[in-house]
C-alpha cells in the first residue's frame, strides 16, 4: 500500500525537547539592538551555561559591540539550535526573547567558570563582565509541523537545582562513581572529567576543553536517583558527541 503523504508526523513534547535544548547546548546566537546602526539587529556567537535557577549566563567583554549594545538596550534574543550534518533546518532551534543585564553574582561567576574555566582570567584581568539573559518568550522549532511559541514557565520547569543540592550531587559523583566519571574522558590525553554542572535533567561533564552533556532519563531528584541513572546507563550524551564508556 502507497504511504500516505498526508499523515501528520507523530506528536513530541515540545516543551520537554526546548528544555533539553536550552540545558544541552553551550554556545549561541546572541541578537541585541545595534546601537552603531539604529534599527537592525546585531548576531553574535558566544559561549553559555545556564546558572541554578535556569537562565542563561554570558561573560561578555566590555569592547564588544553586542555589550555596547545591551548597555543601551537590553533586550536580546538568544538562539540554541542542534548541530547536525545535512540540512541544518532538519535539527531543534530554540529562540528565546528576554532581557539581558550585568549579573554581579560570585556564586554565578564560580559556577561559569566550572563551565569555562579561562573565565576567571577574563573576568579578572580582562574586564568581562558577567550577564545574565532571562528568556521571557521562546519559540521552539523541532522540524516538520512543530514550530510553536512557549512560555518561559515551560521552559523552566524542572530544570533548576538550588546551589547546595548540586554540590552535594557533584561530590557523591565524583566519590562514589569516580571510575565512571574518569570513563568519558579516557581519550582526551590524560585529563580527566570534572563536573561543570548538575541538574533534574542532567549532567554536564567538562573534559579537558569541552564540554559533555549527559541527558537523563527521568528526574534526578537525590542522590539515589542519580546512581541508579548510572548503573542502568540512563545518562546518555547528545547524539555524535561521545560513546558510553
Amino acid at each position: 500500500m502507497a504511504q500516505d503523504d498526508s499523515t501528520p508526523p507523530p506528536q513530541t513534547d515540545a516543551a520537554a525537547d526546548a528544555r533539553s535544548l536550552w540545558c544541552g547546548r553551550f554556545h549561541g546566537v546572541l541578537s541585541t539592538h545595534s546601537s552603531a546602526e539604529p534599527g537592525f539587529p546585531f548576531g553574535s556567537v558566544v559561549p553559555l551555561c545556564l546558572d541554578n535557577s535556569g537562565a542563561a549566563l554570558l561573560l561578555l567583554s566590555h569592547l564588544a559591540q553586542h555589550s555596547r549594545n545591551l548597555a543601551a538596550d537590553p533586550r536580546a534574543a538568544l538562539t540554541l539550535f542542534e548541530e547536525r550534518d545535512g540540512d541544518i533546518q532538519q535539527g531543534r532551534r530554540l529562540t528565546c526573547l528576554g532581557r539581558c543585564e550585568p549579573y554581579n553574582d560570585a556564586q554565578a561567576l564560580t559556577r561559569w567558570c566550572r563551565h569555562f574555566p579561562r573565565g576567571r582570567v577574563y573576568a579578572e584581568q580582562l574586564n568581562f563582565r558577567l550577564h545574565r539573559f532571562e528568556p521571557l518568550r521562546c519559540h521552539y522549532n523541532g522540524g516538520f509541523a512543530t514550530a510553536r511559541w512557549l512560555g518561559v514557565d515551560r521552559l523552566l520547569a524542572q530544570i533548576a537545582f538550588d546551589v547546595d543540592t548540586e554540590a552535594a550531587l557533584a561530590r557523591h559523583l565524583a566519590g562514589a562513581h569516580a571510575d565512571w566519571l574518569a570513563g568519558w574522558c579516557a581519550d582526551a590525553a590524560g585529563a580527566g572529567a570534572r563536573v561543570a554542572g548538575l541538574d533534574p535533567l542532567g549532567v554536564t561533564l567538562r573534559c579537558g576543553e569541552r564540554l559533555l552533556r549527559l541527558a537523563a532519563q527521568g528526574p534526578l531528584a537525590d542522590s539515589a536517583a542519580l546512581s541508579a541513572a548510572i548503573a542502568d546507563k540512563a545518562l546518555r550524551p547528545w547524539p555524535g558527541t561521545a560513546t558510553a564508556p
